[in-house]
């Protein structure tokens, strides 16, 4: 099946997703994810990193899409003020969007920051359809 899909080089999707009292600052925590096009895969499993400097946690990676016509969507998710799940979720572009889809197994790499976060004394992850993929653990 072939179907044309329409994406810029970078699409940037920002959300609001929740007030930093949960995270121990004021005013809202932004979820930001970049994501480049997709493509056939070149990789065996989805992998992440995760890093967090001056209140600003970064995470990148590259994830595996049943084929190339997906795009990735986030969330955000803060539990006991200490730990912070980045959720990753390909979602299937519609066939009557502007794109161009061969059958392979796809692979989209992403990046993206949370912020304002305060302290990054806490726990970290980034869970793509279910699976954890990155951790990290804050001193």
């Amino acid at each position: 099946m072939r179907y044309k899909v329409g994406y810029s080089t970078i699409a940037i999707l920002i959300l609001v997703l929740l007030s930093v009292g949960s995270c121990g600052g004021k005013g809202s925590v932004n979820l930001v994810l970049n994501q480049a096009p997709n493509k056939c895969a070149t990789i065996d499993q989805s992998n992440a990193t995760v890093t967090c400097e001056g209140g600003v946690i970064s995470f990148s990676g590259v994830v595996i899409t049943p084929d190339p016509c997906h795009y990735l969507t986030a969330g955000l998710e803060v539990m006991n003020r200490s730990n912070v799940v980045i959720g990753i979720n390909a979602e299937s572009v519609l066939p009557d969007q502007d794109a161009y889809c061969v059958e392979c197994i796809g692979e989209m790499s992403f990046d993206g920051t949370v912020s304002p976060v305060g302290s990054c004394s806490r726990r970290v992850s980034v869970v793509y359809n279910g699976a954890t993929i990155a951790e990290y653990e804050g001193q």
